[in-house]
């Protein structure tokens, strides 16, 4: 094996490259598999929610917290395959992209606590002044990662391109 510049690599060197390439693939095959049990939590437990009283509220939440997580792993994914691709880029787009969904996750399950609390439980006001500062945090978080993404881009798009030859 040679390098870009064309010197060989060490022994050692190989060998970390074949660890990390490995170590990449159980990783990916984790993702992968929490991923398809994430969707198969998704359809067996609707008959537990439909049987309750507010059930299909309860399921949309569900469905939709499960769906952004598994999103969120695919966007992990996403990462691990762009690092994989070829020499050792950073993208920092798709970290700011799970950022994103993680925080509209925790938002939406902000909003079913408060909406819907467990039986026996009231929100008091001290506690609702919480959900609101945690929300109103995640907020300022969701539009900085935005932010973040459009200077991002125009950074890119104004980079001056090499002339193909």
């Amino acid at each position: 094996m040679t390098t870009k510049d064309g010197r060989k690599k060490g022994k050692l060197a190989r060998f970390y490259d074949y660890l990390e390439r490995g170590l990449y693939s159980l990783l990916i095959f984790s993702l992968v598999l929490a991923t398809l049990f994430i969707f198969y939590e998704i359809f067996t437990s609707w008959p537990y929610y439909l049987h309750t009283e507010e059930g299909f509220i309860n399921f949309v939440f569900f469905v939709l917290d499960r769906s952004l997580l598994a999103l969120m792993l695919l966007e992990i994914l996403h990462t691990i395959k762009i690092s994989l691709e070829g020499p050792i880029k950073i993208a920092i787009e798709p970290f700011l992209m799970i950022g994103i969904i993680a925080s509209v996750r925790r938002i939406l399950v902000l909003s079913v606590e408060i909406a819907h609390p467990p039986e026996g439980c009231e929100v008091s006001e001290t506690l609702f002044k919480q959900y609101m500062w945690e929300t109103a945090l995640l907020i300022v978080l969701i539009l900085s990662f935005v932010l973040g993404i459009i200077i991002l881009r125009r950074c890119l798009s104004s980079r001056p391109r090499k002339p193909s030859s």
